[in-house]
């Protein structure tokens, strides 16, 4: 049967929290373990909310501060690399990208305005600050999904900084000189419909095909962009650099007639 490189929901959001360079099956062997450091965080919290004490709120603040500074050095991502994920025979969760730091920041923030708070004697307000961030945490836990780094893209999107493709006249003139068009998609997307003259090199056999690829110029595109950027992070860390991001499926129709 042949293998889909199609990016779940959990996937496409942990692709927006800045895991951009690991391939579907990469983001699998993650999904679980980078639950582990928000779920730790939340307990944390909730029992400083429960019990009132805002300098575990500041303590349990520190380490999303301190995680910003230092991608690599998370405590609760240490606990889970050096002792938790032994357990389970679990791979080790890679540094931080700079969205997933970002959250970690801004949950520190809440944390520390929520301790704050309870100093002032405003115990409710303080679990109105605690509780939105157990809400948004809840959130990342369950589904990956993280409001701020979804945020984070949009503002790049309207900046025109959030993985922008080739430009097609570029890519046309690329074409033109004879660059090879690589179709990353499954073996299966591929057989339904793909642009004349592809060549199907699905994202996780890409390391299969590394000799073709640095023999010629090649432009990539999927469905949607998510996976030809990342196989342009793959190749790009193998030592390629001829290689370029059409982007989705629908964009690079433009750059060949396709057949009605």
């Amino acid at each position: 049967m042949a293998k889909s490189c199609d990016l779940s929901f959990q996937q496409r959001s942990l692709y927006q929290q800045g895991y951009q360079r690991y391939t579907p099956a990469e983001l699998r062997q993650l999904e679980w373990g980078l639950r582990f450091t928000p779920a730790a965080c939340s307990l944390i919290t909730l029992l400083a909310l429960v019990y009132q004490m805002p300098y575990l709120l500041f303590a349990v603040a520190s380490l999303g501060i301190w995680a910003f500074f230092f991608p690599a050095k998370h405590p609760m991502d240490l606990i889970y690399n050096h002792g938790v994920r032994h357990l389970f025979g679990a791979i080790a969760l890679p540094a931080n990208p700079l969205q997933r730091r970002l959250a970690c920041f801004a949950a520190g923030i809440m944390n520390t305005v929520a301790g704050v708070l309870f100093l002032a004697d405003l115990p409710v307000a303080a679990w109105v600050v605690g509780g939105s961030l157990l809400a948004l945490q809840l959130v990342v836990i369950t589904t990956h999904f993280c409001t701020l780094s979804w945020m984070y893209e949009g503002m790049m999107r309207v900046l025109g900084k959030w993985n922008a493709p080739m430009a097609l006249h570029e890519a046309k003139t690329l074409l033109a000189s004879g660059a090879l068009l690589v179709d990353v998609r499954s073996p299966n997307e591929f057989a339904r419909e793909s642009l004349p003259g592809a060549v199907n090199m699905p994202l996780e056999d890409l390391h299969l095909h590394l000799e073709k690829i640095k023999a010629a110029t090649c432009l990539l595109f999927c469905n949607s962009g998510t996976r030809s950027h990342i196989a342009l992070q793959k190749l790009t860390e193998a030592g390629v650099d001829r290689v370029f991001n059409v982007g989705a499926f629908g964009r690079a129709k433009s750059l060949v007639p396709v057949p009605a």
